[in-house]
């Protein structure tokens, strides 16, 4: 499983409008983590559709994280769509392959574990650290 641009900016994205108090503007998402306001936009999209951003227009206008309890296996799900262990490439014997097996055991791990990871205490991390809106 290998995690796209698309995916790690979601997370990027998300875990910054966890340490906003207000909404944030694109403009504003953009100067704190680096990713250009297009490409913001169309982030946003599949966020707004799972349930996982709010929007408000208007001038006092912008975006917020929809609830505290998100994981990053939703906000993978909701940029990725699903995502799951990739057989070998090429592999035909991937019933045999102790390759496979190997890979497919460690994915599968990664996958279980990004879903007790609360993108809330990836915030608080950050904010503790100082290092809040500069991901």
């Amino acid at each position: 499983m290998k995690l796209s641009t698309k995916g790690r900016y979601s997370l990027e994205t998300l875990v910054y409008l966890a340490t906003c108090r207000e909404n944030c503007s694109i403009r504003s998402i953009s100067e704190a983590t680096g990713i250009s306001s297009g490409y913001l936009e169309q982030l946003m999209i599949p966020l707004k559709k799972a349930g996982l951003v709010d929007a408000e227009r208007g001038v006092q206008g912008g975006y917020r994280i929809a609830r505290k309890d998100i994981t990053c296996a939703e906000v993978l799900l909701a940029s990725e769509g699903d995502f799951l262990p990739a057989p070998c490439k090429g592999c035909s014997q991937s019933d045999f392959c102790k390759t496979h097996q190997i890979w497919s055991l460690l994915q599968n791990t990664v996958v279980e574990f990004s879903k007790e990871i609360l993108i809330e205490s990836l915030a608080a991390h950050l904010v503790e650290s100082e290092e809040g809106g500069g991901i």
